[in-house]
């Protein structure tokens, strides 16, 4: 964990120098799911209580904690996020055709929908049949 100093200014026009920390990424990702669990619980009951000093009109340091705070959460649930879903497409590396829909790409929905290259392909029966009969004709044309 690191700590940067902040300025935050309120409609007073005062300064107030906070020493905020901030999770760094790459820290998080070498954490094991449990502690990031645990850090997680941790970072949401001092966001409430933030919330209730804020409710209160405690110090502004406090308030401007806030916002660092929620940006620390949002970071701490993306790892665990992104860390779920690569363990997920590790487990789904060899199966494609039981892969969840979460784990497919996106694309829109027309692409979704469109038929794959062997499905524009396949011709019935009687089509088979009828270009065997009746070939594409050539022409030559003299310019």
């Amino acid at each position: 964990m690191c700590i940067r100093d902040r300025v935050s200014t309120q409609s007073t026009g005062s300064l107030y120098f906070i020493a905020m920390s901030y999770l760094r990424v790459r820290d998080l990702r070498d954490k094991s799911k449990d502690d990031l669990l645990k850090q997680l619980t941790d970072y949401k009951k001092e966001l409430s209580q933030l919330r209730t000093a804020k409710k209160m009109g405690n110090a502004p340091t406090k308030i401007a904690r806030i916002g660092g705070m929620r940006k620390n959460i949002a970071r701490i649930l993306t790892v665990l996020n992104q860390t779920e879903r690569d363990n997920l497409r590790k487990f789904y590396a060899d199966n494609k055709q039981a892969l969840p829909k979460s784990l497919k790409p996106k694309l829109t929905h027309r692409r979704r929908l469109a038929l794959k290259t062997s499905e524009i392909n396949r011709k019935t029966r009687r089509q088979t049949r009828m270009s065997a009969k009746y070939p594409m004709r050539k022409f030559a044309v003299k310019m």
